[in-house]
Formats: C-alpha cells, structure tokens, sequence
C-alpha cells in the first residue's frame, strides 16, 4: 500500500494515469489523501479510472486534520484495500 499525501496542484495526468495502469498488474495498492481542501485534479479521478486490470487505487480529502479522529483517518486509508486485496488474490496480483 502506497499513500500519498497532496494539498492539491498535481498536474502531470498522463504520467500519474500510466503510472497507476501499469501498477494494476502489480501487488501495490494507492491510496490517495488530499488534505487542506485545496483542488487535486487527476487524484480524485483515479478510483473510477478505466483501463486497469483492477481498482488498484482509492481517493478521499481531509479538510481539517483537527476535525478528524485517528479512527475515522484509519477506516479512510483502509476503505478499499480490504476489497482490492480479495480481488487482487483472485487475479493472481497477489498470493
């Protein structure tokens, strides 16, 4: 699992985008935060992009670190993974 964190201005899409398709093939899960409400373009795009494989990544913001328990913070960076995981072992990505 790879988190990246972004307060937005991520503009390079067709690199991200091959990045993220070519990664489907590979045991590596995404998982995108935005933090501070800012725009974060091509990183809310990538949970519904098509042409992979699998759904090998997950997108959620976080406007307020403060207003945000460490449970909430943990269900959100765990909220596809469990999924992409039984999805992933069907598909032999991952044993």
């Amino acid at each position: 699992m790879i988190v990246f964190l972004s307060d937005g201005g991520v503009t390079d899409e067709q690199e991200i985008k091959k990045s993220v398709i070519d990664a489907a093939k590979y045991p590596i899960f995404w998982q995108f935060v935005g933090l501070a409400g800012s725009n974060y373009g091509i990183l809310e795009k990538l949970d519904i992009m098509d042409g992979r494989i699998i759904d090998n990544a997950d997108f959620f913001h976080v406007d307020d670190l403060r207003k945000i328990t460490d449970e909430q913070l943990y269900e959100r960076l765990l909220n596809e993974f469990p999924s992409w995981m039984k999805q992933a072992r069907s598909k032999g990505i991952l044993s």
